[in-house]
């Protein structure tokens, strides 16, 4: 994302994925996060974990995230609900980028099993 290590707050910690491969973390940091559109819209600042390596995603809004806005999630809508001062928000998923992010995970894993 382009972020300078000295914005960092420096926190060390392994993130273990699903098949036990380690990942150290570089540090946190605090960013805003918008969410829905105009005149439904919230801002909220996030704080991330921050790793150095190769992903399809540039950030994961896990579940404190989520838990900052309020939000519901259904993934058999693909949509994410939320409080704001003008009535509800919504985030509707893109399912051609949903694919794509999906198939581009896939396509790592055959390569590092092979």
């Amino acid at each position: 994302m382009g972020l300078e290590d000295s914005k960092l707050d420096l926190v060390q910690t392994l993130l273990v994925g699903f098949g036990g491969s380690e990942v150290a973390s570089k540090g946190t940091i605090d960013l805003p996060v918008s969410i829905g559109e105009e005149p439904r819209r919230r801002t909220t600042m996030v704080r991330f974990l921050v790793v150095d390596t190769p992903f399809a995603y540039n950030v994961i809004l896990g579940r404190p995230g989520l838990n900052l806005f309020t939000a519901v999630v259904s993934t058999y809508h693909q949509k994410m609900k939320f409080p704001t001062k003008n009535g509800v928000g919504e985030v509707s998923c893109d399912q051609k980028e949903a694919r794509r992010c999906y198939n581009c995970l896939c396509e790592r894993a055959t390569r590092r099993a092979n």
